[in-house]
């Protein structure tokens, strides 16, 4: 709504009009309170009047605008109606009906308004700045950045326009040139917390991250109350890994509002992204209490649910957040994911290749349905994505990052490996310049648990456990066939497949978080007391089992936490621990080839991954050699294809239950999993990925070398070193 004007007296103060103020004053003063904000004076005012001068359309007009202060949009309307059938040749009138037309949603009304007030005037510059809106609102981009340029070509000075013009352009992606527009209007206007803000967005999106958060926060700091910007901020600290400074602004919009929907939504997100899936959990449900039909709500309910493996109540959530707005992109790919984990194969591939209709550039969607494909040349999406690399300006581009891994999957499965190596290096590539690893760290994290958990330790035992042994610890590298030995030990009746859950590494976290004082881990050990082993031990337990209260056992298939093995041991003292191993070459190759949701950034690197295998072999060794006989036992992929039904019985004998053969129906089961093996394990167990790694041939020698691998037949599943 453009600001209003004063113009000049139509009646003259004459006779008995000295004695009273005139109409002409009378308006000048309701404009004079209204921009200062006193709305309520300026209302009454405008009324008297309008009572006594009911053909005046400049005072309906005023009226209305007054009234849109007061958020009565209906009446504001209505008045602004009038004074244009009062005052049918003049344009602003119009420009405002149609603004206000617009902003309740009516926007075939707010484009014959806008026209009506354009054809008055062509050159009128709010009326065209007012319409480039509407053609924003409907996604006409490029008929939105016509109006604007019209309005700037008539009012150059016209801020208004120059931030509407940046944000048409940065919805184009021409974002260099809506810098500009953007620098243009508070150029015009120093105080324009809105440009300040839109600018932001766009610096943001260009990766300018420090200059992005000062722009947000001048945005602030112009407006106190602008709560678009203190959620954008946090959306953008966030998203930075700098959750708790988002979680700090966040808590300054509920200053504001402790009811606001985006506010709630983006606690959600960030505590989401901390893990904190409790808070994260309450802000989502908080906001669907606020708005019961915000789709983003639902979604980011939704992405709560299947991160904490509650998939149907998470695939209800994903429907819930399609019916409200099915063009949501993000929903519709995770409703995918969720029904592929719950083994609706076919109707995944099918929400899948929906999304892709949505949005063709959604290029990871390829990577899921890569895991459900056994790609054939023929196969569409094969040849869609053949389409996309033949007509990319730059393949090595960042933007077809996923597409390298899912395309790199298709000519492995249709046997061209040559071609098929090298989408998975350029992948891999563009993938490790983005993370940051250090590999003498990382070896040296290694050794220190081994230093930590020597033979000393153990004697010595700093806390004598809880006698439980519902928990059993599957670990290795990932790749190794863990999901099918926790999908054949979850078939047992007494047994509960939790799958990859993360609540170890939470309790350590949580300690530390209540004491200070403690160091990282593993030196934590060092310093924690008999009651500190007892919150760690404690608080696990209560969490887990109540994931399944009943379950004689509950398999946590968190592979890394062979980095916990002894603590967990000094905590759980009858636990077992399922080591899975397979050829390294092949575990190796099976990691570099994914493209994982963690970053896992040793697995993109041939030499890297092949050195971090032999720290991680060593750990294991070490494990073998100081824990008590019977604690851990090595199950080798190899030979569980082999010969399924004795390692099966193997298995269930070591985690001490008696046998039942619906373990080895496993394909069958209707338990979800997350992982990526979850098409192999709704199979029966197949060998084509055994030696997987001989058809790479010579690509694949700077692992052998890293790994140290003798590629002897008789020795399956360890390395040489």
């Amino acid at each position: 709504m453009a600001e209003q004007k004063s113009v000049p007296p139509t009646e003259t103060e004459t006779g008995a009009d000295k004695k009273v103020m005139s109409v002409r004053r009378a308006m000048d003063e309701a404009l004079r309170l209204y921009n200062q904000g006193k709305i309520p004076a300026a209302a009454k005012l405008t009324s008297q009047i309008v009572t006594a001068r009911p053909r005046l359309a400049e005072a309906h007009n005023l009226m209305g605008v007054i009234m849109l202060a007061q958020g009565k949009t209906a009446e504001a309307i209505k008045a602004i109606g009038r004074a244009t059938r009062l005052d049918p040749q003049n344009a602003q009138y119009f420009s405002n009906l149609g603004e206000l037309e617009r902003q309740r949603g009516k926007l075939l009304e707010a484009g014959i308004a806008l026209s009506a007030a354009i054809e008055i005037n062509p050159q009128h510059p709010q009326a065209l700045n007012n319409l480039g809106i509407l053609h924003y609102d409907r996604r006409e981009f490029d008929e939105a950045v016509a109006c604007y340029e019209k309005a700037l070509a008539t009012s150059a000075n016209y801020a208004e326009a120059h931030n509407n013009m940046g944000n048409a352009l940065r919805a184009l992606g021409r974002f260099d040139a809506a810098i500009d527009h953007y620098q243009s209007a508070v150029l015009i206007r120093e105080n324009y917390p809105e440009a300040y803000n839109n600018m932001a967005s766009v610096l943001r999106d260009q990766g300018h991250v420090a200059e992005a958060e000062h722009a947000y926060r001048k945005a602030i700091s112009l407006r106190r109350d602008y709560i678009e910007a203190y959620v954008n901020l946090a959306a953008m600290l966030d998203g930075d890994d700098h959750g708790d400074e988002a979680l700090r602004v966040l808590g300054e919009a509920l200053k504001i509002n402790a009811k606001h929907t985006p506010t709630l939504i983006q606690i959600a997100r960030t505590q989401l992204r901390k893990m904190n899936y409790e808070q994260a959990e309450q802000a989502a449900r908080l906001a669907l209490q606020s708005e019961p039909n915000s789709a983003d709500a639902h979604a980011v309910l939704a992405q709560i649910l299947h991160e904490t493996d509650r998939l149907h109540d998470a695939i209800d959530a994903f429907e819930a957040t399609l019916r409200l707005k099915p063009s949501l992109i993000e929903a519709n790919s995770m409703y995918g994911v969720c029904l592929k984990s719950v083994g609706r194969l076919e109707e995944a591939r099918a929400q899948f290749i929906r999304t892709l209709e949505l949005a063709p550039a959604a290029l990871g969607v390829y990577a899921n349905l890569a895991d459900l494909d056994k790609f054939t040349p023929d196969n569409p999406q094969f040849k869609a994505m053949e389409r996309i690399f033949a007509e990319a300006p730059d393949p090595a581009s960042d933007r077809y990052l996923p597409l390298h891994f899912a395309i790199g999957k298709a000519y492995d499965d249709i046997g061209d490996y040559e071609k098929a190596f090298r989408h998975f290096k350029t992948g891999a590539d563009l993938k490790r310049a983005k993370l940051s690893y250090d590999e003498a760290q990382t070896f040296g994290f290694f050794d220190s648990i081994r230093e930590v958990f020597n033979a000393d330790y153990f004697a010595s035992r700093p806390f004598e456990g809880r006698s439980t042994a519902v928990p059993v610890f599957i670990i290795g590298m990932p790749r190794s066939g863990s999901t099918l030995v926790e999908q054949v030990l979850s078939n047992h009746p007494d047994t509960f497949g939790a799958g990859e859950i993360k609540e170890f590494s939470r309790q350590l976290n949580a300690l530390r978080g209540r004491f200070p004082g403690l160091p990282k881990y593993p030196q934590i050990v060092q310093r924690m007391n008999a009651a500190q082993y007892a919150l760690v031990a404690d608080g696990y337990l209560s969490k887990v089992t109540a994931l399944a209260p009943k379950a004689a056992r509950i398999t946590d298939k968190l592979l890394t936490n062979y980095y916990f093995v002894g603590l967990l041991h000094t905590l759980f003292p009858n636990a077992r621990f399922i080591h899975t191993r397979r050829n390294p070459v092949d575990t190796c190759l099976s990691a570099f080839t994914k493209l994982f949701k963690d970053d896992m950034p040793h697995s993109y690197d041939l030499g890297e991954l092949g050195r971090y295998y032999r720290k991680y072999d060593e750990l294991m060794a070490h494990w073998e050699a100081v824990l008590p006989p019977g604690v851990l036992k090595t199950f080798v992929y190899e030979d569980v294809v082999d010969d399924l039904p004795r390692m099966a019985r193997e298995l269930i004998d070591f985690v001490r239950l008696p046998w039942n053969d619906a373990c080895l129906s496993f394909h069958e089961s209707s338990r979800p999993v997350r992982t990526a093996s979850v098409v192999q394990v709704r199979k029966p167990v197949y060998s084509s990925s055994v030696g997987r790694f001989r058809r790479y041939g010579r690509e694949l020698q700077p692992l052998i070398d890293a790994l140290g691998y003798t590629d002897d037949a008789g020795t399956r599943g360890s390395s040489s070193g």
